[in-house]
């Protein structure tokens, strides 16, 4: 067989590019699922009024079991929130402030909505520039943020109660546990890799990743197309691979963080392992989504697949 006839240019030229737009598509829509299923202290999960529905059915409409939703009740986790007015963005944060409890549905870029709570090291500070550093916008943003915000007036402790039409429910907390070592969390890595880089400037993160990203997936979309990988396997795998870049760029374009939601552990009591000593307690994986399972698995491919190929003989 030639090389023109080689297994991997007998695939259609489009076929990795449906790989690629598979994985692309899978990332995006469980990254959508897990800001709209799961909640964190940065990040709740918003009820609006929906036909006189009560909180449980709200919740089961966002997929929570009933055991989740007793658990969210009793726990305290389910707040009411009623609009901002007149609250200074200049002011001081004083000990009474510590219970202030604010929600964001838009304005900050990140993705909405987003919550703020003032911590004990934050009194003596004010209001404006904690938000600005929480959500990400600059001092002058705040204001304007705040006017369609919304601040924490009590808490549901019954699930049968209905949405009022004037009512925002925020659910501050949510995971899903699906086995032993298994959790489905929701975290934003505004970093690349075990968050690197998370702590520089802004505009440092995103002129750097996105340049890089946007850089290297048209390299790997000229190179499939032109169908330079070789061998099917190599192939299939970089398209893997772009569908993963892709996916984690528009992230960063569209909200400058990354969605990850797929959390590994492992819980055990002391022991050591190479000299070093662990534990007690839990141990895990740094948080990682679709788009990270498709880049790895696909450098894992080529990897592998460059180790099978027979070296060339040396020239005679």
């Amino acid at each position: 067989m030639t090389r023109a006839d080689s297994p991997q240019k007998l695939l259609p030229r489009t076929g990795p590019f449906v790989l690629m737009l598979i994985v692309l598509l899978l990332d995006l829509g469980t990254k959508y699922w897990a800001a709209t299923t799961l909640a964190s202290g940065v990040h709740p999960i918003v009820l609006r009024h929906a036909d006189g529905a009560t909180v449980q059915a709200a919740l089961q409409a966002k997929g929570f079991s009933p055991t989740e939703i007793s658990d969210a009740v009793h726990g305290g986790q389910i707040g009411r929130y009623v609009p901002v007015h007149g609250l200074d963005p200049k002011k001081i944060v004083q000990a009474a402030d510590l219970s202030l409890d604010l929600v964001a549905l838009g304005g900050t870029g990140l993705l909405p909505p987003r919550r703020f709570r003032p911590l004990p090291q934050d009194m003596g500070q004010p209001l404006d520039g904690l938000l600005a550093t929480a959500w990400r916008v600059s001092e002058s943003d705040v204001p304007g943020i705040l006017q369609n915000a919304w601040r924490a007036d009590g808490r549901i402790e019954d699930a049968a109660t209905p949405i009022a039409a004037d009512d925002l429910l925020a659910v501050r907390d949510h995971t899903v546990r699906v086995t032993e070592g298994a959790s489905l969390v929701y975290a934003e890595n505004f970093g690349a890799a075990w968050s690197f880089l998370a702590t520089s400037p802004p505009i440092v993160r995103l002129l750097l990743f996105v340049t890089i990203s946007t850089v290297a997936s048209v390299i790997m979309g000229w190179v499939l197309w032109r169908r330079k990988m070789g061998t099917v396997v190599s192939t299939w795998a970089l398209a893997a691979i772009m569908g993963g870049a892709v996916g984690n760029l528009i992230d960063r374009i569209h909200y400058r963080a990354v969605v990850d939601f797929i959390f590994n552990y492992v819980i055990f009591d002391e022991t050591s392992f190479w000299g070093k000593t662990f534990g007690p307690g839990l141990h895990g994986w740094p948080v990682y989504n679709v788009a990270d399972i498709g880049i790895t698995v696909g450098v894992i491919l080529i990897a592998l697949d460059s180790l099978r190929q027979p070296k060339s003989p040396p020239p005679a």
